[in-house]
This record gives structure tokens, sequence and C-alpha cells, in this order.
């Protein structure tokens, strides 16, 4: 367990060898076989069928009951797999209680696994600028210091609203913008056609992307640590 520090200061523990995937050792027992794979336990300790015609195709020699895979063949049959399974529970369970993780920052900013999450909705960016992406962490502790280029003290008619996602361009201005409200605990949609950002969209993005601070944390196991805060938010997932 290690202690990780924020942005802002805070202290959060955070347990890296649980959600994170060992990547540097290639070197796997064989548990089992049936016809056509084996069963191999990797340093990880997970346990993944394997074709036996990629061990023989790519000649890895088998010593004893253990096999040592190339990084990509490792990758590509045992680590990428569950990361990409994760990352698509990620998705889903932010889609369907983001409003309650958005109620719920304090808790989201206790743990360093959860300050880590970075669904894929989470992005901005804008024409001929490219994209970054945040972690939800990242754009929750920003809100609660209400971080210049997140909180709008007044925007579009609304009161404390808080920038979760903006994109638009910075040669007309225009935009398509995400907002979280406190008044209404509630996501709002607000574009161009309604009101232009103050400053402009080009300034906008640039304190936007300062203030949340792009960067990640290597989580492999992303979904399954949202399963966890969620229960801890009383959700059955």
């Amino acid at each position: 367990m290690k202690t990780l520090t924020t942005r802002y200061g805070r202290k959060l523990p955070f347990d890296e060898q649980r959600w994170s995937l060992r990547t540097d050792n290639y070197t796997c027992q064989i548990v089992g076989e049936r016809e056509a794979d084996y069963l191999l336990l990797d340093a990880n300790t997970l346990v993944t069928w394997v074709p036996k015609a990629t061990i023989r195709d790519n000649a890895y020699e088998i010593v004893g009951d253990e096999v040592t895979l190339s990084a990509g063949v490792y990758a590509n049959w045992i680590t990428l797999p569950r990361v990409y399974q994760s990352q698509n529970r990620l998705q889903e369970l932010f889609m369907a209680h983001r409003e309650l993780l958005f109620r719920n920052r304090a808790r989201v900013l206790s743990r360093g696994e959860y300050y880590f999450l970075s669904p894929d909705s989470l992005r901005s960016g804008g024409a001929y600028m490219g994209g970054f992406r945040y972690t939800l962490g990242a754009l929750l502790e920003a809100m609660e210091e209400k971080a210049p280029g997140v909180y709008f003290e007044e925007f579009a008619g609304y009161n404390d609203l808080y920038l979760v996602c903006l994109s638009g361009s910075p040669l007309s201005g225009m935009h398509h913008s995400l907002f979280w409200s406190d008044e209404l605990y509630q996501f709002l949609k607000i574009d161009s056609s309604q009101s232009r950002l103050p400053g402009g969209f080009l300034a906008a993005i640039r304190a936007f992307k300062e203030a949340v601070n792009p960067g990640y944390g290597g989580l492999s196991f992303q979904g399954e640590a949202l399963e966890q805060l969620l229960g801890e938010l009383g959700v059955e997932v």
C-alpha cells in the first residue's frame, strides 16, 4: 500500500499491485491441458487458455512445466483481453451511475483507485487541436477546488456549474459542453447557440485542460474498482 498525493494535496491510500497487472514477467506455468490448448498460470495469478499452436509456431521452449512467452503474445492472450473487458465494464457502469458519482465526490476522492478511474466519456478537444483525456478524480478534485476553467459561478442562466466535457472549434468559437449543476444535481448540455464561452472556446479549453491536469494511473482493473466504489455507495452491480 502506498500513498498517492494529488495535485491539490490530498493524501489517498492506493494499493497499486491490486489494481494493476504486472507486465514484466512473461514466464507462465502450465497447470492444465486440453486437446488444442494449454492452461497457463502467470505472475499475476491469472489462468488463461492459450492455443498449443501459438506455443509451437513461436518455438517457445517448454522447460518442465514452464514456458516463457514474448511480450506481444503475453499481452495479446493474457493482459489485453482483461484490460479491454474491464474498461468496457467501467464505461457501462459509469454511464449508468454517473449522477450518483458526481453527487458523492468526497467518496470518489477517498482512494487512489477511484481517483484514477478514466471512463472513455471523459475526454475533451477541439478541431485541429486534437483531444485529451482525464481521470474522474482529477476532474472531481478540480470541481471541489472550484478551479478556474472548471467552475462557472454563472453561465447560460445557471449558477454554480462545473465543466465536465468540452468540444468545439478554436476558429469559429462554437462549442458543445457538458456541465454538472450543483443547483439542479444533474448534467446540463449547453452549446454556443445558447451561450458563448467567456473568453472564447480556445481560452476555455486551455483553462480546462490546465485544471484537470491530464494523466493516468495505469489501472488495469478499472471496472472492478468502480464496482467496489458503487458497492460502498449502496449500489448492487
